[in-house]
């Protein structure tokens, strides 16, 4: 059920058109309208072979900083260092995870280069059903090592690929193990000092939260502060902050061969089929090549990417939107590139005559092909006609996607892409809905 609705695309796709000679004030007016229209608050940044040529800060929430959780851009630091320790003889890519953490499940089969693909087949911790309600505490080493291993494995390792923070945390205590030295002393001396950025560290309490934005939930009213997640549980798999500078040179310099050596690099380039490399990701724009990451956090959503033909990076640091991150930098990429692009519609259906929205509230059992049970969620008010998509359907409180009303029963999931038409009886009772997204359909009994 989670997968379905979290379910993000790794790529943009299309034709290219010559650069827009305006693309400035084209890429202001299409972020003005994300931001009028409580879609979009953060920060933007386009840089041409390392000189900023735009620069936009939405940010209208908070302290206003500048500084931002970034997510799963995180094991792009990891990796570099992981390939950095392989360069100095500490670790090869066949090295296997029973070296160190023996008692992870196939741990004798697991190497460093499943690890940095995404192919351990270890469980994704971030599904845990405990995780929204336990998220802001401090967890030790142990306890995820006991989260991680109390988990059945996805499939066996190196058959398949498919995204899990496990491995990028556990890269990161072997990180530690090989060095003797924090994580976090390993980003500052590996990569934050090499390269000379700013404004970049990795979060270890609670404490330094001040230092960097807050995230926030628009409930189609105002804007919620969302909890933040510890960084001792995604350590080496989330928990740096950094700016859209910082960002932007970290991408330019490794993809320029100054932080790891060629070889490593082609490694880390080297992607299958999804896009997936070993630290970095894929990201075609149009007709461009491009490597770089994408990432979410709490209410958090960042982009990096850079196109070695161009000299082009954008950087996208986002604490508060409810749009896809991917749709954002396309909105970007054609202002830049001089591509038509659609504006989204934000419009919300009103009518006298429709139900108001606590007829839809509720919990519902999705089944796939009719009779493949996939979990159950809960459906709760917002404001002003919108409704909450809650991932929990026992009353806890759990990660909640915002639903826009587009019709007298339908309702749509703007950062998932998601379709929802509730079914309604003769007696004007919801029975169900039909949930559609990426052409999928699964359909929901009202059970409650």
């Amino acid at each position: 059920m989670r997968k379905l609705f979290l379910k993000l695309a790794l790529s943009i796709f299309g034709l290219l058109s010559a650069q827009n000679p305006d693309y400035s004030k084209s890429i202001d007016d299409v972020m003005h309208h994300l931001e009028q229209n409580n879609a979009f608050s953060g920060s933007v940044l386009l840089q041409k072979n390392g000189k900023t040529i735009y620069k936009g800060e939405f940010n209208k929430q908070g302290s206003h900083l500048d500084k931002y959780r970034i997510g799963s851009i995180t094991e792009v630091f990891t990796a570099i260092i992981i390939f950095q320790l392989i360069e100095e003889g500490r670790l090869t890519l066949e090295t296997t995870l029973d070296q160190y953490y023996p008692t992870i499940k196939n741990a004798d089969k697991i190497t460093i280069a499943y690890l940095l693909g995404h192919m351990s087949g270890i469980y994704n911790y971030a599904e845990w059903e405990e995780y929204y309600t336990s998220k802001n505490r401090k967890f030790t080493k142990k306890e995820m090592l006991n989260l991680i291993g109390q988990h059945k494995s996805d499939f066996k390792p190196g058959q398949d690929r498919s995204y899990s923070n496990a491995n990028y945390l556990l890269l990161g205590y072997i990180i530690e193990d090989c060095t003797k030295k924090s994580y976090s002393e390993n980003i500052a001396i590996r990569v934050v000092n090499r390269i000379g950025l700013q404004h970049t560290y990795c979060e270890t309490e609670d404490k330094e939260y001040g230092k960097r934005n807050a995230s926030y939930l628009y409930n189609g009213e105002k804007r919620l502060k969302e909890i933040d997640t510890h960084p001792s549980f995604t350590f080496s798999a989330g928990a740096i902050v950094s700016t859209t500078e910082d960002l932007s040179k970290l991408i330019e310099e490794l993809l320029n061969g100054r932080l790891v050596s060629e070889k490593s690099l082609a490694q880390m380039k080297r992607t299958n089929q999804k896009g997936i490399g070993y630290g970095i990701l894929k990201t075609p724009i149009y007709d461009k090549v491009g490597y770089g990451h994408f990432g979410s956090i709490d209410e958090f959503q960042s982009f990096i990417g850079y196109f070695p033909s161009e000299g082009l990076s954008i950087s996208v640091l986002s604490n508060a939107s409810n749009v896809k991150i991917n749709d954002v930098v396309l909105s970007i990429a054609s202002k830049y590139f001089d591509k038509p692009y659609q504006q989204a519609d934000f419009t919300t259906y009103k009518s006298h005559t429709a139900s108001l929205t606590k007829v839809y509230t509720g919990v519902y059992r999705a089944t796939l092909i009719g009779f493949i049970d996939v979990g159950a969620f809960e459906i709760r008010e917002a404001a002003n006609n919108y409704l909450f998509l809650n991932i929990y359907a026992d009353g806890k409180e759990g990660q909640k996607i915002l639903l826009e009303r587009k019709g007298v029963n339908k309702f749509y999931a703007r950062k998932n892409n998601a379709e929802f038409d509730f079914i309604v009886n003769k007696k004007g009772e919801v029975t169900g809905m039909k949930v559609t997204q990426n052409k999928q359909s699964m359909n929901c009994k009202k059970v409650m």
